[in-house]
């Protein structure tokens, strides 16, 4: 292992072979103590700066070996440079459904659009921000389940950055989500206005983020069952056979994302219970997949498109607003698209 240090004494740790974290306009202004404008200035040969103050600048340049992102070098041209999209499982179909969003928005931009995946693991998600800013990406937008705050707000120091279906981890950094809050909450009361008293939930959230999990304790009875599993079809089968082998009272199942609820029914054929005479089925999101189940599933919509379309959007005015020094989020720091209720047959 290799060890070398950021300006300002930061160390990073780096193995052999590994991208090292980029350099910063912002980096050089401090180490040479001065602005970011003056170090602009300087490399660009423009504006009233001393020759001493151009020569320490530009020798704090090559010391660090700072290299100008593609942004900075293509704003004459009007060419922007390349984002990061952090995924967190491209099998889910949800992401595809998301990312033409990013793309279309991205390419009105001028924007270019590298994709990793993560399958939610704290390593893959550090990976793939250090290679993003190894890529000298102008920003990253990030569906993150196992970094932490801390993690991310030092990411947002380096790189414009947008997290997406999280509360933002702090008031500078952006985020943009499903409101799950209200969604989960539309779900419970359709479930009750059926009648359902015993309601139980399979929970995918394997991360940081609980989102629908207050909301369903909030909504719910007290004390209604929930079993967390991997948000995959196999992971809502599992929890559902442990939480109906646990709880047989339970008549209706709310999944945190509509594969688990697919699972749910699969379990609930193999126990021999009839979806929804028997017990009850709701997802989440409103994947294409929902209409076509038998029965056809009730599941929160939420426009997954348009997500993609307004993580680029509010990337786009973070990237801005730190080129322009204002260092303003422009917006709340959470913003929540609307999820509405789609109710089919399954419950």
């Amino acid at each position: 292992m290799r060890r070398g240090h950021r300006p300002g004494g930061t160390r990073v740790d780096a193995v052999e072979g590994e991208p090292t974290v980029r350099v910063t306009i912002d980096d050089v202004a401090r180490a040479a103590g001065v602005s970011r404008q003056t170090v602009s200035r300087a490399m660009n040969g423009k504006g009233e700066i001393s020759a001493g103050t151009r020569r320490r600048v530009l020798a704090t340049i090559e010391e660090l070996d700072y290299r100008p992102s593609v942004f900075a070098r293509g704003m004459r041209t009007q060419r922007a440079g390349t984002l990061g999209l952090i995924l967190s499982d491209i099998a889910n179909p949800f992401f595809p459904a998301v990312a033409r969003g990013v793309f279309d928005a991205a390419a009105a931009h001028g924007f270019s659009v590298v994709v990793h995946n993560t399958d939610a693991h704290a390593g893959r998600e550090s990976a793939a921000s250090r290679e993003i800013l190894e890529r000298g990406a102008e920003g990253v937008i990030g569906f993150f389940e196992a970094l932490g705050d801390e993690e991310l707000v030092a990411l947002h120091r380096r790189l414009p950055l947008v997290v997406a279906d999280r509360r933002a981890p702090a008031p500078t950094v952006a985020s943009v989500s499903s409101d799950f809050a209200t969604g989960t909450r539309l779900a419970v009361e359709h479930l009750h206005a059926r009648g359902h008293r015993h309601l139980g939930m399979l929970d995918g959230a394997v991360g940081v983020d609980h989102v629908r999990r207050h909301a369903f304790t909030a909504a719910a009875a007290p004390g209604s069952p929930i079993v967390t599993g991997p948000p995959t079809i196999t992971g809502g089968a599992a929890a559902a056979a442990q939480l109906l082998g646990e709880h047989p009272e339970v008549t209706a199942l709310f999944a945190f994302n509509d594969l688990m609820a697919v699972g749910a029914i699969r379990a609930l054929r193999e126990r021999g219970r009839r979806v929804p005479d028997d017990c009850a089925v709701v997802g989440y999101d409103d994947l294409t997949l929902a209409a076509d189940l038998d029965p056809p599933l009730t599941t929160v919509h939420t426009d997954k498109y348009e997500l993609g379309r307004t993580l680029v959007e509010t990337l786009d005015g973070v990237i801005k607003a730190r080129r322009d020094d204002t260092g303003a989020t422009p917006g709340p720091e959470d913003r929540l698209l609307p999820a509405t209720l789609v109710v089919r047959r399954s419950g």
